[in-house]
């Protein structure tokens, strides 16, 4: 749901102040967040890709009393001015890197013109009978709602009730009781825009514009350690590239209009055979080694999980997350089933192709044949006998100071009973995999 450009001043309008608020009490003095933890307040950044489970990843862990907004970075020059008529503060470094820093401090909304798109319909009354109804709590949570603005320190930007974390037209809210979470972050893809356009207009392409962007998210996760929290930086990615090549080639045709010029789709859409592998595989190579060298930059701490770990089990994947903090939890780290909440379910975290490989790619043989002798990991990626869920160790090599893929090797197999590792140890694996 979007505001229509003629609604957007109606933020004056709110009914209630960050001082109705805090007389309420329901800002718990936000240094309570984690009470039920020892030492310092614990605090997650995920570093993302697409097509990798991170949505269903912030479901899960905000179903289990956490506080993690998802794709906090996305759309924020279309979606800025509806609700302001100068973005330049929002949109500029510092508004960006402030957001991410206040996300690893409080509880946040998704970004900050989350209250505003998210309660346009209703406050201004343009709800229709055919919309799915809002929970009592999103309409108390809209009442209360006021301005977010740069630099978001003031309390009155928290999400207490976790009603804007998820989606922008979020139904339901996942706190309704206003419960101190467990742990509190932000997700977006690593390479989102952080207001430098110089950087921006590199990121892509060149490894150096890559370090700045690192060390940019390592001074806001410095400044958010300086407010009292333990930072953790976790990388979310799929090591299966094969498998995530082709939920990204279905997903660019679906929804972005774009079809990769290695594939050919049939008169029915449903599959497509590959012209060329290098071709299929080059986007998802590319971001993997992107995303280790960030990672690596970010933190040296800096944890991994993959999209096959979460496939084997949610729940130990999260309580695996609990676990890695210095600062640990008195008990479980996390329950272990998502509570009952009263947000409806993302399709987005729907398995999309659970199948065989060969129902979606017609030349399945063809491929296998092509890579069984020079490309032997991309072979083992094609078995359909290498399950959905299982995270294989890509044959790392270093470049010029860069870990690079070298599919001349062979894949190995992480641990089926691990969920969690240190980048640094995947990478030495990776370099050691034969």
């Amino acid at each position: 749901m979007r505001l229509l450009p003629s609604f957007v001043f109606f933020l004056a309008g709110f009914a209630t102040s960050a001082k109705w608020i805090e007389e309420q009490g329901v800002l718990m003095g936000l240094n309570k967040v984690n009470s039920n933890f020892t030492g310092k307040g614990r605090s997650i950044l995920i570093l993302k890709a697409a097509r990798t489970g991170s949505t269903w990843l912030c479901d899960e862990m905000n179903a289990r009393g956490m506080h993690v907004t998802q794709e906090s970075l996305l759309h924020w020059e279309d979606d800025c001015p509806q609700v302001h008529e100068n973005c330049e503060e929002y949109l500029s470094p510092d508004g960006r890197v402030q957001w991410v820093t206040q996300s690893l401090v409080k509880p946040m909304p998704k970004n900050p013109y989350a209250f505003a798109l998210g309660c346009g319909g209703i406050l201004g009354g343009t709800l229709n009978a055919m919309e799915i109804p809002y929970t009592e709590d999103k309409v108390a949570a809209c009442q209360e709602a006021v301005d977010c603005s740069p630099p978001y320190s003031d309390e009155s930007c928290s999400d207490l009730r976790g009603c804007f974390s998820q989606q922008e037209d979020q139904k339901g809210c996942y706190n309704a009781e206003m419960s101190a979470p467990a742990i509190i972050g932000i997700s977006f893809n690593f390479l989102s825009s952080l207001g430098d356009h110089a950087i921006d207009k590199c990121l892509d392409e060149d490894p150096k514009c890559i370090k700045k962007q690192s060390k940019v998210l390592k001074e806001a996760t410095a400044a958010a350690e300086k407010q009292g929290v333990e930072v953790l930086t976790l990388a979310q990615i799929r090591s299966n590239l094969l498998r995530w090549a082709i939920s990204r080639t279905f997903h660019s045709r679906d929804y972005d209009n774009y079809i990769s010029k290695a594939v050919q789709f049939n008169e029915e859409g449903d599959k497509f055979a590959v012209l060329s592998v290098e071709g299929l595989l080059h986007g998802p190579v590319k971001r993997m080694e992107q995303l280790l060298q960030m990672s690596m930059e970010v933190s040296k701490n800096t944890k991994i999980l993959f999209y096959e770990d979460l496939a084997r089990n949610v729940d130990k994947s999260i309580d695996a997350l609990g676990q890695s903090y210095s600062h640990g939890p008195k008990g479980s780290a996390s329950p272990t089933e998502a509570a009952e909440e009263d947000v409806a379910p993302d399709k987005n975290v729907e398995d999309q192709h659970p199948g065989e490989l060969a129902n979606y790619v017609e030349n399945m043989e063809e491929l296998r044949e092509q890579v069984r002798s020079t490309q032997p990991c991309i072979y083992t990626m094609a078995q359909d006998s290498t399950a959905k869920d299982e995270t294989l160790i890509l044959p790392l090599k270093e470049v010029d100071g860069l870990v690079k893929i070298d599919f001349s090797r062979n894949c190995c197999f992480a641990d089926r009973k691990e969920y969690i590792r240190s980048v640094a140890d995947y990478v030495k694996a990776g370099l050691e995999c034969q």
